[in-house]
C-alpha cells in the first residue's frame, strides 16, 4: 500500500496490517500480531461485505471496531484490507479524516 509508513507513523496509530483479500500479509507496523491480526481482518471484512450486500448496502468501504482499550479501523480497497488500531480514548472521526486524506493521495 502506498503511504503505508507514513500512516504507521501518526501518532494516534498503535499498529496497521495490509493484506490481500485471501489474508496473506503484505506490510506490518506496530504493537500488534500482524500474521494473526491480518487473518482475522481479511476473513470479518469479507463476510461482512457478504452480509451488507445481503442487505442491500452496497460494496463495503470501513468497518470500526471499538473496545474499551483500541479501536480497529479495517478499510477496504480493492485488493487489500488495511487495519489501523489507535486509542479508544482519543477522538476517532478527526483520524478518520486525516487517514481518508492521505489514502487518497
Amino acid at each position: 500500500m502506498q503511504n503505508f509508513e507514513l500512516l504507521a507513523s501518526y501518532p494516534e496509530v498503535i499498529g496497521a496490517v495490509v493484506t490481500d483479500q485471501g489474508g496473506a500479509l503484505l506490510q506490518s507496523a506496530g504493537e500488534i500480531d500482524a500474521e494473526t491480526v491480518g487473518a482475522v481482518l481479511s476473513y470479518s471484512s469479507q463476510s461482512l461485505a457478504r452480509a451488507g450486500e445481503n442487505m442491500g448496502l452496497g460494496e463495503l468501504t470501513r468497518i470500526v471496531v471499538a473496545g474499551a482499550k483500541r479501536t480497529c479501523i479495517i478499510t477496504v480497497r480493492q485488493e487489500e484490507v488495511l487495519g489501523v488500531y489507535v486509542d479508544s480514548s482519543k477522538p476517532l472521526a478527526s483520524f478518520e479524516k486525516k487517514m481518508d486524506d492521505l489514502l487518497q493521495r
